[in-house]
């Protein structure tokens, strides 16, 4: 658990780090970037947990980053309704490189579109979807895909470091019925 804690706080270190690098234009005269690291390390770490613990904690988690980002709650909305979809959908899929990598971004896609449509629905923006996702996700789409790429190496190697943890604490076990045990 502390694992995938500190796993997903690096993806919002790692977004601050590119906000600075990649700052964005709020009046949306260029292509934005708008980095999503940090969902993107919670929608890989979700996807292996139950159901309604991965929408609960998505919506905790998007009420603290709109609290944070002092937005309108924007993200607890859109981030369950993107895990919700994801977990459901990625139950069908394997786990290589490139089916992370596209969940990824379809994710991503779900919960920007979730936001735009509450932005929309609320009044706050008055753009059209085409130029919404020309000017602001086409480039972020892009862009995070080589991100995908070390943040799903990252992943593996968290879930491999989990993994010889869980069995090295089985093999310190002193128990009869411990079949990692020889007798």
């Amino acid at each position: 658990m502390w694992i995938d804690l500190a796993f997903v706080l690096t993806g919002f270190i790692a977004d601050l780090v590119l906000r600075i690098i990649f700052p964005i234009d709020t009046s949306l005269r260029l292509l934005a970037f708008i980095p999503n690291l940090g969902f993107l390390a919670f929608l890989m770490i979700s996807i292996k947990k139950p159901m309604l613990i991965a929408v609960i904690t998505a919506a905790a988690l998007g009420l603290s980053v709109d609290l944070i980002h002092h937005q309108m709650l924007g993200n607890v909305i859109a981030y369950p309704v993107s895990i919700y979809i994801v977990k459901f959908w990625s139950s069908q899929l394997n786990e290589s490189l490139f089916e992370q990598i596209f969940v990824g971004i379809i994710g991503l896609f779900i919960k920007e579109l979730a936001q735009y449509l509450i932005l929309f629905v609320f009044g706050i923006t008055h753009l059209t979807i085409n130029s919404w996702f020309i000017k602001r996700e086409f480039l972020t789409l892009i862009g995070h895909v080589p991100l995908l790429l070390g943040l799903a190496g990252l992943n593996r190697y968290k879930f491999k470091a989990q993994k010889t943890l869980a069995q090295n604490k089985q093999r310190r076990e002193r128990v009869l019925w411990n079949p990692t045990l020889k007798p």
